[in-house]
């Protein structure tokens, strides 16, 4: 049972709220100086009072308003991370307002690695680095990563790219015949 070829597959549920989690650090930011700006009206001569409440007031709807951005940003960003297995790549899909493409052709995967970091596990997704063959002062454009993917997902995608990269291992893509390896006894 392999996945299907030509159908857009999407980040687990989990990665939205792992998204999330990176991002959402200066809006809690906000929202404890903004509690700390109310509890500390309390000091404020009256003459000051006003003030100080338009001010509490105003910080707490620009952290809102920020929480509510990052969740929009985070979400489309989530939305739009979609990746593909065709007959001859694996296309990765990514960006909302510029969309990025990325193919890795099967027979150019060297390694498909599933890397979990604390966070990624207490999340349940996995990290799929792909590597590729290539020259080495281009390292990090040989490596394709899929941020967030569930962890017995990670492990089936892991598994369909190795299949077909070892089908498309002999296979010279343009002539669609097989070519010699240095094992090979009829060489």
């Amino acid at each position: 049972m392999g996945m299907e070829n030509h159908r857009k597959h999407s980040l687990g549920h989990r990665a939205y709220l792992l998204f999330l989690s990176k991002r959402v650090n200066f809006a809690i930011f906000l929202f404890v100086l903004t509690g700390a700006a109310w509890y500390g009206e309390r000091w404020l001569p009256p003459f000051y009072l006003p003030f100080g409440n338009y001010a509490v007031n105003m910080l707490a709807l620009v952290s809102a308003l920020y929480l509510l951005a990052v969740m929009i940003w985070t979400y489309l960003e989530y939305r739009f991370y979609t990746y593909t297995f065709t007959d001859e790549a694996f296309i990765m899909t990514y960006g909302y307002i510029v969309r990025n493409e990325v193919a890795a052709l099967y027979h150019q995967i060297q390694n498909v690695s599933i890397q979990r970091n604390p966070l990624d596990r207490l999340a349940g997704v996995s990290k799929i680095v792909i590597t590729m063959t290539g020259a080495e002062r281009d390292a990090a454009q040989n490596k394709i990563t899929l941020p967030a993917v569930g962890k017995t997902k990670a492990r089936l995608v892991q598994k369909e790219l190795l299949i077909r990269a070892r089908r498309h291992m002999g296979n010279d893509p343009i002539a669609g015949n097989q070519t010699a390896t240095a094992f090979d006894p009829d060489r």
